[in-house]
């Protein structure tokens, strides 16, 4: 998958499956970014052969794109550095669409073992503490929690909860985490 961005902008998405190009438009200058996603291969049948990222090449209308970068993010490096919670905040994407983090802080003066769900969220990655709790996505299921064991969780300080949420959040403006003692692993959305 694909997400792509002109000037911070999300555009819209690209997959392997069903959605190969996107009509976009711009000015000569523009940044254009493609937040590509690894989500693994398939590995069976006749997809045995499943090439990942950009497998073509870039062309704005029948031009060839060229002198582009490609590298890799370093998230959980930076996210069990402190990022984005130590840093100066700005909001950049207000309309919850596309690749956004959101984080935010929770207090648990008895740690324990927990779940995570994500009700109103879409598609994404979760970090308590610097520690990856993992993927989620709601729309697809059936898993709609995340196990948190006790030992990540702080009694005494706060604790830092990021998101790097893909697609979309449903409330942007007032998102949301809830925590429960029992996970839901059968449901869709």
């Amino acid at each position: 998958r694909g997400y792509v961005l002109v000037n911070g902008v999300y555009q819209g998405l690209l997959e392997r499956d069903n959605i190969f190009a996107l009509n976009i438009t711009g000015s000569e200058g523009d940044l254009l970014d493609i937040v590509v996603e690894n989500m693994g291969r398939v590995n069976f049948g006749s997809c045995l052969f499943d090439l990942k990222g950009l497998i073509k090449n870039l062309t704005l209308v029948s031009t060839e794109l060229t002198n582009w970068s490609i590298f890799s993010l370093a998230i959980d490096d930076a996210i069990g550095r402190g990022w984005p919670h130590s840093a100066p905040q700005e909001v950049v994407n207000s309309l919850g669409h596309g690749p956004t983090f959101y984080f935010g802080t929770f207090t648990s003066p008895k740690a324990q073992d927990t779940y995570i769900r994500l009700r109103d969220w879409t598609k994404g990655q979760l970090w308590i503490n610097g520690f990856n709790v993992g993927r989620y996505w709601s729309e697809r299921g059936p898993q709609q929690t995340l196990y948190v064991p006790k030992n990540i969780l702080n009694e005494i300080a706060p604790n830092n909860v990021t998101v790097l949420e893909l697609e979309r959040v449903l409330d942007p403006a007032n998102p949301s985490v809830i925590f429960l003692d029992h996970p839901i692993l059968t449901q869709k959305g």
